[in-house]
């Protein structure tokens, strides 16, 4: 049985549209990097336009950083996807049981 596709030209137009990168639009459609490429790809297709997203060039990262006995890695590809540089200073706060927020420092 064929899988059925998720692909929605109108929700991706509008997030390339608003300047989202790859990593916004993954979290948004609730797909990995390869489907991203895979609809970009057809959605240029049917609008014969390029579509050019910041962070497609990059390396794929999980949005779900996990806890481990050395605590929490947050990499600097995913950071980086998130508009975070090398450099920023971060406040840690704890609004609500099961919910941590970095908050950018300037």
């Amino acid at each position: 049985m064929a899988r059925k596709s998720n692909f929605d030209a109108a929700k991706l137009r509008a997030l390339v549209s608003e300047g989202k990168n790859a990593q916004q639009i993954m979290d948004e459609l609730g797909i990995g990097k390869p489907m991203l490429k895979a609809h970009l790809s057809r959605l240029m297709m049917m609008d014969e336009t390029f579509y050019k997203v910041a962070g497609m060039e990059g390396r794929a990262v999980s949005g779900r950083p996990t806890f481990k006995k050395n605590g929490i890695h947050l990499g600097a590809t995913l950071l980086s996807n998130y508009g975070f540089s090398e450099g920023d200073a971060f406040r840690l706060s704890v609004p609500e049981a099961g919910k941590i927020v970095l908050e950018k420092v300037e």
